[in-house]
């Protein structure tokens, strides 16, 4: 059963994913976390990839000169949240005696950009369709 808590860390996440990552950088994203990479402690952690000027890398140093990108993510709507949902996406259960896991946090964040993904194909798809369909609404007012 999933708590009110994880609900509101999967809320954080998805609206971040949703507003900030562009369809290419949401790919990244994805490919990121499918190679093993995306962690916690990275400038390419869950909002660095949306600004990233790098290739993507595991754990990084957030301080460092060529972060420059991970502190401009920072400043998005919704930024701070994400990034703490993230954090709190690697822990088991609501106990922080376990060691943070960045492998729990991309099993958990995969399916949510996924679904992002499959969010906006049906977006697109439902515009093309309207759109279809006022061309067929004026092509048959036109033979009238």
């Amino acid at each position: 059963m999933m708590t009110f808590q994880f609900k509101r860390w999967k809320k954080a996440i998805r609206q971040f994913l949703h507003t900030a990552y562009s369809d290419e950088r949401l790919a990244w994203l994805l490919a990121h976390a499918r190679n093993g990479k995306l962690a916690y402690q990275s400038c390419c952690c869950l909002i660095g990839v949306a600004t990233a000027d790098h290739a993507l890398r595991g754990k990084t140093d957030v301080t460092a000169p060529g972060a420059l990108h991970y502190r401009l993510a920072k400043i998005f709507v919704g930024a701070r949240e994400a990034e703490m949902a993230f954090w709190e996406l690697g822990y088991a259960g609501t106990s922080r005696l376990a060691e943070s896991n960045d492998e729990l946090r991309r099993r958990r964040v995969i399916p949510m950009i996924k679904a992002e993904m499959r969010y906006r194909e049906r977006s697109r798809l439902r515009a093309q369709g309207q759109q279809m369909a006022a061309q067929v609404k004026r092509a048959i007012s036109g033979l009238q």
